[in-house]
């Protein structure tokens, strides 16, 4: 009999300790099958007004195209998004800026976007994958061999962003179609997570919420919550399961 791929997510955000606001936003659709996360640049202007209005713009997207029609249109709608981002910074230095990180999902396919330093993960067969690439200074000499994997933590440049929505007259959207497999569980976060629990914790506590979503992300919350949660945390899981279609 065939069979068909089905999905269902949860999401859930929180201010932390530390910070008098959120600036992180995000946006969940099942029906659509598109989830993003977007995270307000810290220390600038309006970070919650860039992200805000970042998931405004993704959730006005059209639905019933084919994917290559979606991926066209969510690219024009973030580099107009980056467009009216600038305008409203007026200039002289001044950045009104977010990042953002999504997913989107064909019957057996599914599409990663990101720019900046939100994050996408797989868990798929007990194994945990970063999806995403960090747009990040420590990232960049991390690659250009001028530090070392352990020491990216606690460098002092980690937060420095290099790309993001709103940030400079060109936009590059990071991009990559992959297939989708059963079992497959996705974590869509903002960097308010990474900071608090490292990869293989995360691995672990993925492996856990795998069978019960709801209950996985209030486990992954509450351990952030647990710890300094300095910044905002914003967490989006998204379960693909097999139904037998009639």
């Amino acid at each position: 009999m065939p069979r068909q791929l089905t999905w269902r997510s949860v999401a859930r955000t929180e201010t932390g300790h530390v910070r008098k606001i959120n600036e992180d936003a995000l946006f969940t659709c099942d029906q659509q099958a598109h989830w993003a996360v977007a995270d307000g640049m810290g220390g600038h202007h309006a970070g919650d007004v860039a992200s805000q209005l970042v998931v405004e713009r993704l959730s006005k997207l059209p639905v019933g195209e084919n994917l290559a029609c979606r991926i066209d249109r969510l690219e024009d709608t973030l580099v107009a998004t980056n467009q009216e981002l600038l305008n409203m910074a007026g200039g002289n230095g001044k950045v009104i800026g977010t990042t953002v990180a999504g997913l989107i999902f064909d019957a057996n396919r599914y599409l990663v976007y990101w720019c900046g330093d939100s994050r996408v993960y797989l868990l798929r067969n007990g194994c945990l994958n970063q999806e995403t690439v960090d747009h990040t200074l420590v990232q960049e000499m991390l690659e250009q061999g001028r530090i070392n994997p352990v020491d990216v933590l606690n460098h002092p440049e980690r937060n420095v962003i290099t790309r993001a929505v709103g940030a400079n007259d060109s936009l590059f959207i990071d991009m990559d179609l992959r297939p989708l497999q059963t079992g497959d569980l996705f974590l869509i976060c903002s960097d308010g997570l990474d900071k608090e629990i490292g990869e293989n914790e995360l691995t672990q506590l993925l492996n856990q919420s795998a069978r019960d979503i709801n209950q996985g992300i209030d486990l992954l919350m509450s351990k952030c919550l647990e710890r300094s949660a300095k910044d905002n945390i914003t967490l989006v899981l998204v379960s693909v399961e097999e139904i037998e279609s009639i």
